[in-house]
């Protein structure tokens, strides 16, 4: 059974920072491309992690090939070149864009005017799934995986075309920003994917991001993500017997029950919040363990396995919940 995932061709992740964005915007993508879907993961200015993961020194404005066998690319889009590459689309002409465009009073303009460099690379990205064509026709992307900024800055970008229409009604840049909107809220293109930790702030952070996705940004939504879950250490047996042994006559030992006690206080606190993630969220949950290891290319390549079988249950439970009840039934 393959994930809902790729039944939509952009997927927007967005979260708190630090909760693992970037990380799991590139376990995605190479989930995708293990299925042999033509995946891009899209960074928006961002450091540029995605690529280095994978050995490459960096990802350029143009997306590059990042594995040697899958196809897997990735593209760190800056404001710059969006805009060089913008004005020469609407300009046609190379020279009348630098006439334009390259000169240092529309450089500083730019730069004034709120949001416009998250407008030009989410351009570029809309671009990328509205309009980069194979020479068959085809579209050049399967998939796009949006490394999205974190999630005030990520529901401002989200926001963003909505605001150029209301302030620029009419015109090229309206025309374009209303068609930006319409890829942010179709439902057959786009899925808003949203990470968490199980913490309190960061889990009550998502829980209000999702909700906002759905009341006012009309942004259709996927899954919520939970990073770095903590496995299970002991039975419950061996839990019972660690609490009636606090204190023990050899430093080594006390101080082996001392760190096994912290661990077990900090997993309890997890459990509370993924508790309370499963009850209040509408997105179908999917946990992901705590690798307890730096983060390479072999542990985005397991998160990537883990995240493809923990999507795919989350999908089997969402349709069992739907499913009628025989109760009562003869």
């Amino acid at each position: 059974m393959r994930s809902r995932l790729f039944d939509r061709r952009f997927a927007i992740v967005s979260g708190k920072g630090g909760v693992g964005r970037s990380t799991l915007s590139l376990a995605l993508a190479y989930c995708a491309a293990r299925y042999g879907l033509r995946t891009c993961v899209v960074q928006l200015g961002a450091r540029d992690w995605a690529a280095r993961a994978y050995g490459h020194d960096h990802a350029s404005y143009a997306p590059v090939q990042i594995d040697p066998v899958l196809p897997l690319f990735a593209a760190n889009l800056t404001p710059a070149e969006a805009l060089r590459e913008y004005g020469q689309m609407k300009l046609r002409f190379r020279a009348l864009h630098n006439l334009v465009f390259e000169n240092d009073v529309m450089r500083r303009l730019t730069k004034m005017i709120p949001g416009m460099n998250e407008m030009l690379m989410l351009g570029k990205a809309w671009h990328m799934e509205a309009a980069d064509r194979r020479a068959n026709g085809a579209p050049t992307w399967d998939l796009l995986v949006i490394d999205a900024p974190a999630t005030g800055h990520g529901v401002s970008l989200l926001r963003l075309p909505q605001t150029i229409c209301n302030a620029v009604p009419v015109g090229p840049m309206a025309e374009d920003a209303r068609a930006m909107r319409g890829l942010l809220e179709d439902p057959l293109r786009t899925a808003l994917h949203v990470v968490t930790l199980p913490q309190e702030l960061p889990a009550s952070e998502a829980l209000e991001l999702c909700e906002h996705a759905r009341t006012t940004l009309g942004v259709p939504t996927g899954y919520l993500f939970v990073n770095q879950v903590l496995p299970k250490l002991l039975t419950e047996g061996q839990r019972r017997t660690l609490k009636r042994h606090h204190v023990v006559d050899k430093p080594l030992v006390s101080s082996a029950l001392q760190a096994t006690h912290t661990y077990e206080n900090w997993r309890a606190g997890q459990q509370a919040q993924l508790t309370r993630l499963h009850h209040h969220s509408r997105l179908p949950v999917v946990e992901l363990p705590h690798l307890l290891r730096p983060i390479g290319r072999a542990q985005i390549e397991q998160l990537s396995q883990l995240a493809a079988a923990g999507m795919e249950a989350a999908d089997l439970r969402a349709q069992a919940a739907l499913r009628p009840s025989s109760s009562g039934l003869v």
